[in-house]
């Protein structure tokens, strides 16, 4: 069994899911990765990273909402060194239902299903299967528990992971902290209606399937990148638009293994049984920068409007 330092985990499912009293429906982001070295070269590459979400929830009921959207993902790198730049694109459907159990408990059951490979190629193993699962427990006005789990198929294998988190803002609502870990946290403080200074995390798994060349191996790539940066946050039009400028450090780890060669399954962090041969050089991470804008639906009107 091998053990990761830090929380790798696959995660498409990367928009607010129905929290506090707001739902994110638009989130475009673009990030860089300055110089993401290879161990044993001075080689370098910049790895730039492009996401688009959208989600479109439908009520059916007091009780019931429909969730209906997509994911696409991109991510531009050389997976070798002093090679050409490889496209590694990724689109996500989702599709799944929010019930309101009680007065204090409700859940998220999403399916997941996407196609991961260079240039959205579709030969071969490009389809993967996820699904998601998350019930809410509402402690106060201000505090909600989430628990839950999420698994998908990859190029590698079987990927699990639980879910702990929690949503809380301050009675004054200067303060709001919201986490689904091993997934992503956000920490940030409004010192007013516009500006706010926020601190991020987020780590995720995927895996792309490379494209089909009759005198090579058929490989994949197993994407692995974890977050960590403050920010600076901009809101406007009663903070239905925020516009975010990230900066931070950024594990840019990107293996190519021949396709078959795969893990019996990964719990989040654990490696089981992981004896793949690596085709390409570990990379290292640097720092990044990652501009973003959300559109937020506000469920209800904050205090004092």
């Amino acid at each position: 069994m091998k053990f990761s330092s830090l929380p790798l985990i696959a995660f498409l499912f990367t928009y607010s899911l129905i929290a506090q009293d707001y739902i994110d429906i638009v989130k475009v982001n673009y990030a860089n990765i300055f110089d993401a070295g290879f161990e044993g070269s001075n080689a370098t590459t910049n790895v730039d990273l492009f996401d688009v979400s959208l989600t479109y929830p439908i009520k059916l009921s007091e009780k019931i909402a429909v969730i209906t959207g997509v994911d696409y993902n991109q991510q531009k790198l050389e997976l070798f060194p002093n090679s050409e730049k490889t496209s590694l694109n990724n689109i996500t459907l989702k599709a799944g239902i929010n019930i309101k159990h009680n007065d204090k408990w409700s859940g998220t059951y999403v399916l997941l299903p996407k196609i991961a490979s260079q240039d959205l190629h579709t030969n071969g193993d490009h389809f993967f299967f996820g699904g998601l699962v998350l019930l809410k427990y509402q402690k106060s006005d201000r505090m909600q528990y989430r628990f839950g789990a999420y698994a998908s198929s990859e190029a590698f294998g079987v990927f699990m992971t639980p879910i702990l988190g929690i949503y809380y803002t301050s009675e004054d609502q200067k303060w709001e902290f919201t986490s689904s870990l091993p997934i992503n946290a956000d920490l940030i403080y409004n010192f007013n209606n516009t500006i706010s200074l926020g601190l991020g995390y987020q780590a995720f798994v995927r895996s792309f399937s490379l494209e089909r060349n009759d005198s090579l191996p058929v490989l994949y790539t197993q994407a692995l990148n974890i977050e960590f940066a403050p920010y600076l946050q901009y809101s406007f039009m009663d903070k239905s638009i925020l516009v975010r400028l990230h900066a931070g450090y950024s594990t840019a780890s990107f293996e190519v293994f021949q396709e078959g060669d795969t893990l019996p399954i990964r719990v989040s962090a654990f490696e089981f049984g992981d004896d793949r041969n690596l085709l390409n050089p570990e990379m290292n991470g640097n720092l990044f920068v990652r501009a973003a804008a959300i559109y937020r639906f506000h469920l209800v009107k904050k205090k004092g409007e």
